[in-house]
């Protein structure tokens, strides 16, 4: 195929900038309902006041930049999409001839394979994978109107390697269709520094959310008492000194006609520049699994963060945190249960509150349980109980001051 010449380059990327870059687009971040409210405070901090909650998240108007902040910065977010565009379909040759008509190239680069998600309620085409099929014949065909490369679906003969995708997910409720690009690529709990797990991993994005709920800043010790892989730690630091957790990783965005490498680099230089070169408190992590411990080290090794970190292989029943010379500051336990324990999980709570209420007095506590039973066992009047969901499951974090 022959290369586009200087001049038609130009007009390219004339186009980018007065349809991509120029104007504001509609976002959405995805984020689960629980964590909406925390998600909602952190877009506020990047400047992005005007936001609506959504069943799947939060909504907001912006630029492009907007987004690469969006997914730079937020710890308790899923994953930023871009709703790309809205309009009525009632049959499949009007969806194909107005999937057609949007400038696909602008957006799109046909060297990452696609892949359509479909989702249909309530409307005359009423086969999602018709629908998906559609969508893609109709970017396909707008390409090769424009003699571009041609886009390949994600699975299909002619597909490369396994990669990245540029996920389109198409909502088609009562002949309304609205069409999103996941800006994001990999989900964003998926920092680029835990490549090795312990046994039940916490996603990166619920600890992040937890240590938020708890109010903790840094301004205060901290100590994660079960460390596992040591996400609690690591974010724990990385939220005390300030850096962004996208920081380490790539983005779908960053594959896209439009992306401006100077913009980002300049947007994470000063995000770096506004963090701080270490953790203002202590953080304690301990574990009394040798091998946790050794995968929590080495996962903070590769956040750049492990200096920040005391380490202590020791079973956390036997610490008591004024012989170790720590004032009063947050602790976060996420114990053994259900299928990583065989029994006797009702003596370990009676165990750890009796243990928190004798030496942690004045501590605040975030400790997950699997059921309000479990937490009655802690016997903490003062605490409060927060569902979430973790690993799949419904479980509760009972949070409050000791």
């Amino acid at each position: 195929m022959k290369e586009p010449d200087s001049s038609s380059q130009k007009a390219f990327q004339r186009r980018i900038r007065r349809h991509v870059l120029g104007p504001d687009h509609r976002f959405a971040v995805i984020t689960p309902p629980e964590l909406s409210a925390l998600c909602r405070d952190e877009l506020r901090g990047l400047g992005i006041t005007e936001t609506v909650v959504t069943q799947a998240g939060i909504e907001y108007s912006g630029d492009l930049v907007s987004c690469y902040l969006s997914n730079l910065h937020l710890r308790t977010a899923s994953r930023v999409l871009c709703r790309f565009s809205t309009f009525r379909a009632g049959v499949v040759g009007e969806l194909l001839h107005k999937v057609l008509n949007l400038k696909w190239e602008l957006w799109l680069n046909p060297r990452i394979l696609l892949q359509v998600e479909a989702h249909v309620e309530h409307s005359r085409i009423g086969h999602e994978g018709l629908v998906a099929d559609t969508v893609f014949s109709g970017i396909r065909k707008r390409f090769g109107m424009l003699g571009l490369p041609l886009p390949e679906l994600r699975g299909s003969a002619a597909a490369a390697e396994p990669g990245d995708r540029q996920r389109i997910i198409v909502h088609l409720t009562h002949n309304h269709c609205e069409l999103s690009l996941d800006t994001t690529g990999a989900h964003l709990h998926q920092r680029g520094y835990r490549t090795t797990h312990a046994v039940a991993p916490m996603r990166e994005t619920l600890a992040a959310a937890l240590l938020l709920k708890s109010g903790w800043n840094g301004s205060t010790p901290l100590v994660d008492g079960m460390c596992g892989s040591g996400t609690f730690p690591v974010e724990a630091v990385w939220m005390a000194r300030r850096l962004p957790p996208g920081l380490r990783r790539r983005f779908l965005f960053q594959e896209w006609p439009s992306f401006r490498q100077k913009t980002w680099e300049y947007l994470c230089r000063r995000a770096v520049e506004a963090s701080t070169d270490s953790c203002p408190m202590p953080v304690i992590a301990m574990d009394i699994d040798a091998e946790a411990l050794s995968t929590a080290m080495k996962n903070a090794e590769r956040a750049g963060i492990q200096k920040d970190i005391t380490w202590m292989e020791t079973d956390f029943l036997e610490f008591i945190p004024h012989r170790h010379g720590l004032s009063p500051g947050l602790l976060v336990l996420n114990p053994p249960y259900g299928k990583r324990m065989a029994e006797g999980d009702d003596l370990l709570y009676r165990r750890l509150g009796d243990h928190l209420r004798t030496y942690f007095a004045g501590w605040r506590v975030a400790v997950l349980v699997p059921s309000r039973s479990h937490a009655s066992q802690l016997n903490m009047p003062s605490i409060r109980l927060w569902r979430i969901v973790h690993g799949g499951l419904p479980v509760f974090a009972a949070m409050g001051r000791l």
